[in-house]
């Protein structure tokens, strides 16, 4: 599957927050318990979003007909779920992959991956991580499919997360 990624503009921020909402309407429909306070934010995750804003770090994906159909969030360090870890050189992380469900089903999330892989091998980042909600099996297994290794976990006040590493070197 051909895809683009582009870094999001500030512009983009109310995209992303519905992007966000779609999401979490989409896993409650199917029984899926993650992410529910994205239908009414709390001020912790817009603040969260909007300083991935501010950092580029945002990215939307678009197929070559120009739909806007998924985005992601790439930093360089990442202390709130990896505390001391987060701030180890040639690492990056994903966070808040999400596929419009009306794209859903049709390998965007894998193409997404599998893209942002490929560019960071060309970069020699070294490793790549991720969390991923414990409570998500479906979801865990999906990274684990990748090579991904569980290395820990991490509490937080909205769910236990899985932390999820990629060796690329």
């Amino acid at each position: 599957m051909n895809i683009i990624f582009k870094k999001a503009s500030h512009s983009e921020l109310p995209d992303a927050l519905k992007f966000f909402k779609l999401a979490s309407l989409a896993l409650q429909e199917k029984k899926v318990n993650q992410w529910d306070y994205w239908q009414n934010p709390p001020k912790d995750k817009i603040d969260w979003v909007q300083e991935g804003f501010e950092n580029n770090e945002f990215y939307f994906v678009f197929d070559l007909s120009g739909n806007k159909i998924a985005m992601f969030r790439l930093l360089e360090t990442d202390t709130l779920y990896w505390e001391e870890k987060g701030l180890e050189n040639d690492v990056r992380y994903v966070h808040s992959l999400v596929v419009l469900p009306s794209f859903g089903g049709k390998g965007v999330g894998k193409a997404v991956m599998l893209k942002i892989i490929e560019q960071l091998k060309q970069e020699n980042i070294k490793k790549f991580r991720l969390d991923c909600n414990a409570s998500n099996l479906r979801l865990c297994q999906y990274y684990e499919s990748y090579g991904f290794q569980k290395v820990g976990e991490k509490i937080t006040k909205y769910s236990v997360n899985n932390l999820y590493e990629l060796s690329l070197g």
